[in-house]
């Protein structure tokens, strides 16, 4: 029988060593199943990688000791409490960098898990000292040297890829920089709960659980529900069922949201948003209006912004009542644009088939609403062939929804991304088990399958596109 490679040289000295025996048993194990013999096994790659990973991990331990003082101590708790606070500390000044985001609860999950071994290390202290000490219930348990010992070893693996990851952070900048910097946190946080379990392995102090959860974001309102809204949490807002209580200024009183209502549409802000099947395939199909330039004094077609998303095209329309005269020979109009306090631009948009209005369509389009997702308002004048111009003023609120709901059914993203932001999103996949084979900044089919698969095992919309809900589960921000 094939035994596991024999340490030399510093190795000798933890021949002895519960986690060197276990590494070798595993090691042996494997080779096995590997159906490996004797004399392939001293030559294999498989032999050679495992012995360097042994040879990390003791030099990795090594370093614990300097980096933790109290690790591999014997009952020098007042040392385990001093590198809790230093962690502390470090959380502490990390934590000022971000306002939000996906690090900063991240380091808020660390420091409530330090703050839990903090708080029992020092009652354990206390108790030893015959002092008063905090009522914290929790189930005695009894000190395991042999799991300390391997907790021991994974926390030197762990700390491994913090200053990995740290190197990668240092020289990394932007999208990639974002996803380096989620995964630190992570590491570190998986640190300090190993922490918690060498400290009770070692000196047998139980733990509670520590549950968190967090705050809902914002949707688009379902406009099924209760009767009645609460007027007290919104004093301005509309006595109706269908109103989104993040805009109480809004009059949902008016006929386009109670039809929408009555549909079972989304509404958020001044727009309605309906999800529905494409005839002719079965893709998902959305139509998101604005209704802040809706009179009620008008009988006939009022003047709308339509966003849309139809059989796997985008388009980004203006409608109003006049018959419109175009230039016939390029079937376009000149259309002058201001966002917000923006200086004026001038543009071509595309004549509807009843020359009622003007468009985007296609990757035309996609551009265009990423320019406005941030925007609180958009001026568009129309010109006709013979002059005359057509205004028309738009409040954008609640638009963030409505192109999210758009683009996720049309399958792509409002964040402008560049070709390296796409090839660190396809590294992050693969390195995630989500193939998309050779990262070259492309989004292509490949990518697209690969990330519907991920948004699907983390139950998010399989959009197949870098959106901002998947890179915030991602860890990256906007």
């Amino acid at each position: 029988m094939c035994s596991a490679p024999a340490p030399t040289g510093c190795l000798m000295l933890l021949a002895s060593c519960p986690t060197y025996q276990a590494w070798a048993a595993v090691q042996t194990a494997c080779y096995l199943d590997r159906g490996l013999s004797c004399d392939k096994l001293r030559t294999s790659q498989v032999c050679l990688e495992g012995e360097k990973i042994m040879r990390r991990t003791v030099a990795l331990v090594a370093c614990l000791s300097f980096a933790w003082p109290a690790v591999g101590q014997d009952g020098n708790l007042e040392a385990e409490l001093d590198a809790i606070r230093a962690q502390l500390e470090e959380v502490e000044e990390g934590a000022q960098k971000y306002d939000a985001g996906l690090i900063l609860g991240l380091l808020a999950a660390r420091r409530e898990a330090l703050l839990v071994a903090q708080t029992l290390v020092e009652n354990r202290i206390a108790a030893e000292a015959g002092e008063a000490t905090l009522d914290i219930a929790v189930s005695a348990v009894e000190p395991d040297v042999a799991r300390a010992a391997q907790i021991l070893g994974e926390m030197a693996t762990v700390q491994q890829r913090i200053e990995e990851a740290e190197r990668e952070a240092a020289g990394a900048g932007g999208l990639i920089q974002a996803l380096v910097l989620s995964r630190l946190e992570t590491e570190r946080l998986s640190l300090a709960q190993l922490q918690m379990g060498y400290l009770q392995a070692k000196y047998g102090i139980a733990f509670p659980v520590i549950q968190t959860s967090a705050a809902p974001n914002p949707t688009i309102s379902d406009s099924a529900g209760d009767d009645t809204v609460d007027a007290t949490s919104n004093p301005g807002a509309k006595m109706v069922a269908w109103a989104d209580e993040r805009f109480p200024s809004i009059d949902y009183s008016l006929a386009p949201f109670q039809r929408a209502s009555e549909n079972g549409e989304g509404i958020s802000g001044w727009w309605t948003v309906e999800r529905t099947r494409a005839a002719v395939d079965d893709s998902p199909q959305v139509t998101a209006i604005n209704h802040s330039a809706f009179s009620p004094s008008i009988y006939g077609d009022q003047t709308a912004l339509i966003v849309r998303c139809s059989e796997g095209e985008t388009a980004f329309i203006l409608i109003q009542d006049d018959y419109l005269i175009n230039d016939f020979r390029s079937n376009v109009f000149e259309v002058t644009l201001r966002i917000d306090e923006a200086p004026p631009t001038r543009a071509r948009w595309n004549t509807l088939t009843n020359n009622k209005g003007a468009g985007l369509f296609g990757t035309s389009a996609e551009p265009f609403i990423r320019s406005i997702y941030d925007a609180k308002q958009l001026f568009i004048r129309i010109e006709e062939r013979n002059g005359q111009k057509h205004d028309a003023v738009f409040d954008l609120a609640g638009a963030q929804d409505a192109f999210e709901a758009v683009a996720g059914a049309c399958g792509w993203t409002t964040l402008s991304l560049s070709a390296d932001d796409y090839r660190a999103i396809q590294t992050a996949l693969n390195a995630g088990g989500y193939d998309v084979g050779n990262p070259d900044g492309q989004w292509g089919p490949a990518s697209k399958k690969a990330m519907r698969e991920y948004q699907a095992s983390v139950g998010l919309e399989q959009t197949g596109a870098p959106d901002r809900p998947t890179l915030r589960k991602l860890g990256l921000s906007d």
